[in-house]
């Protein structure tokens, strides 16, 4: 690193701010995620709008709405990842004066942001075509954070490895869900728990999963941002 570098807050800042407001100018992100979720979840509640309001069926929408998000986040790394190698972002990225890692983890911070977004719009869209009953456990909150940082860790690093590669959203897809199907089945067991009011006794394990996979997933992404676009 250069003795002329700024500090690594103050370099996380600046390309948080730049990925932050590249979004609020274009809009793309937001636009293609939000569309595609609020898609799925109509295409949904038309399929099972004649189903009976009774505990299976109030069991199975947060899995349902789960597998929207995963969806959604595939989408939104990807296109963030393809505008960037598009205008060939990636190599002036690492010619920056400080670590790569940085670069990943504001990825990762304002993909967090996004995600978050279009989740608020899921669930809006969820109650009435879906009949979601919102779980009223705070800890939800901890699970949605959590699966949130687990889904898009591996994300932004498999989206920025296949970015330049034939086929790449088919790909990222292919190589991601098999990485997140832990992530995926603590989020919908630890939902289940809450919403059956068990409480954290109930979801502990499921938790215990999630926080394992929101700490290991983003270690291997700060690790191995660098050196994957070195080679």
């Amino acid at each position: 690193m250069s003795p002329n570098a700024p500090s690594a807050l103050v370099a996380f800042k600046t390309l948080l701010r730049r990925e932050l407001l590249v979004e609020l100018r274009t809009r793309s992100l937001m636009t293609s995620m939000g569309l595609f979720a609020l898609l799925e979840v109509v295409v949904v509640g038309l399929g099972v709008r004649a189903l009976p309001s009774d505990e299976t069926f109030h069991r199975f929408v947060p899995a349902v709405l789960w597998v929207c998000v995963l969806f959604a986040a595939v989408v939104g790394v990807n296109r963030s990842a393809l505008a960037d190698r598009e205008k060939g972002l990636h190599g002036a990225f690492l010619l920056l004066p400080f670590d790569p890692a940085l670069i990943y983890l504001a990825r990762l911070s304002s993909a967090f942001v996004f995600l978050s977004m279009v989740e608020v719009l899921l669930v809006a869209a969820a109650v009435p075509l879906l009949r979601f009953q919102i779980p009223q456990e705070p800890w939800m909150l901890a699970v949605v954070a959590l699966t949130n940082i687990g889904v898009l860790a591996p994300g932004v690093l498999l989206a920025s490895a296949t970015s330049s590669a034939r086929g790449s959203e088919a790909l990222l897809t292919i190589l991601l869900l098999p990485v997140v199907v832990v992530v995926f089945l603590g989020a919908v067991g630890a939902t289940d728990a809450l919403s059956a009011g068990l409480g954290l006794a109930g979801a502990k394990p499921y938790l215990l999963l999630l926080c394992i996979c929101g700490a290991m997933f983003p270690a291997l992404g700060l690790l191995l941002y660098g050196r994957l676009h070195e080679a």
